[in-house]
C-alpha cells in the first residue's frame, strides 16, 4: 500500500487513535505483504472530464461501486472501464466551454453540484 493511504488512513481514525506512530507502524507491517490498487472518485472525475462530462459525487461513487462489482481479477480495472460505464449509463452533464478550457489547460477538475 503506498504511504500516503496509510497516512490517510491513520489521519481518518485519528480521532480515535491513541497512539498515531504506532498505528502507522501497523498498517505498514501490515500492508509489507500485500497489494491494493486504489482507484478514488478524483480518478472517476477526471475520467469524465476526459469525455467532457461533469459527474455528481454520488454518480462517481456509483461508478467505483460498479467497477468493485464487475471487476474481473485476471485482466483488471483499466482506465477505459470507468470511461465505457459513466458512456454506458450516459451519467453526468456536458462540460461547458469554460470548464473544458480549465481541465484542459490548467488539469482542473469540475464535479456538478
Amino acid at each position: 500500500m503506498h504511504e500516503r493511504y496509510i497516512k490517510d488512513m491513520v489521519r481518518r481514525l485519528s480521532p480515535i487513535l491513541k497512539d498515531k506512530i504506532i498505528a502507522e507502524r501497523i498498517l505498514k507491517k501490515y500492508w509489507v505483504s500485500r497489494i491494493a490498487l486504489v482507484w478514488t472518485v478524483d480518478d472517476v472525475y477526471r475520467a469524465a472530464n476526459e469525455r467532457e462530462v461533469a459527474l455528481t459525487t454520488k454518480e462517481a461513487i456509483s461508478v467505483l461501486q460498479t467497477l468493485h462489482d464487475q471487476h474481473n481479477p485476471q485482466s483488471g480495472i483499466k482506465w477505459e472501464d470507468i470511461t465505457n460505464i459513466i458512456q454506458d449509463r450516459v451519467l453526468g452533464r456536458k462540460l461547458n466551454q469554460r470548464e473544458v478550457l480549465k481541465f484542459v489547460h490548467r488539469d482542473e477538475l469540475t464535479i456538478q453540484r
